[in-house]
This record gives structure tokens, C-alpha cells and sequence, in this order.
């Protein structure tokens, strides 16, 4: 399990909570979170802003 969805199940989020949140599909934030896809700077910034952490993180 990466780091991303660790982070999402602590604070007891869906995928879809969070694709909702950033502004993209289930299916696109699924891939992020597998490491199918690679963000891009925008939505890896969004992401690190909902968990909290650093864009390092993310990235």
C-alpha cells in the first residue's frame, strides 16, 4: 500500500471523497494512487493540501 493511500484511509477517506474534492474523476485519482499515472503539479499540490502534507509527499 503507497504512502498516498495510507493517508487516506487514516483520515477515513474515499477515493471518491477526495477526487471530488481535487476536482477529477474516481477512475483518474485511482490511478494517481496506484501509481498507473503521475499527478500533474496542480492536483498533486491539491492533493498535499487536503492530507496535509508536503508536495514532496505527493510527488
Amino acid at each position: 500500500m503507497n504512502k498516498i493511500k495510507k493517508v487516506r484511509i487514516l483520515m477515513g477517506m474515499t477515493q471518491k471523497d477526495v477526487a471530488k474534492q481535487i476536482g477529477i474523476t474516481q477512475a483518474m485519482y485511482s490511478m494517481i494512487e496506484n501509481e498507473k499515472r503521475k499527478p500533474s503539479k496542480e492536483t498533486a499540490a491539491k492533493i498535499a493540501k487536503i492530507f496535509g502534507v508536503s508536495l514532496f509527499f505527493v510527488d
